[in-house]
């Protein structure tokens, strides 16, 4: 369902598992910012909308290093935010 979940033109239109919707009908998604929009048409024809939320900060405001300092040691064992992200001192490395 990620592919369908990602698709900005709504070109894909699914069959829903069980728990999510019932026998025979269909399932299509409508990605926007800060939500998913899943539009469920019926057997019979009636259709129903649910709204899920899939963010909690504004769109460009997350910071990807959680605010800890990076290093530009390409030769340490250590990753990006490594030891501070650990709360270390040092990485443990291996003798």
């Amino acid at each position: 369902m990620c592919c369908v979940k990602l698709c900005p033109q709504q070109a894909m239109d699914v069959r829903g598992y069980s728990d999510f919707v019932p026998m025979g009908a269909s399932a299509t998604p409508l990605r926007g910012t800060e939500d998913i929009m899943w539009t469920v048409k019926f057997r019979d024809g009636s259709i129903k909308r649910f709204k899920f939320t899939t963010r909690t900060t504004p769109e460009g405001a997350a910071d990807p290093l959680g605010g800890f300092q990076t290093h530009d040691d390409i030769n340490s064992q250590a990753l990006a935010t490594e030891p501070a992200s650990l709360g270390m001192d040092a990485v443990p490395t291996r003798s």
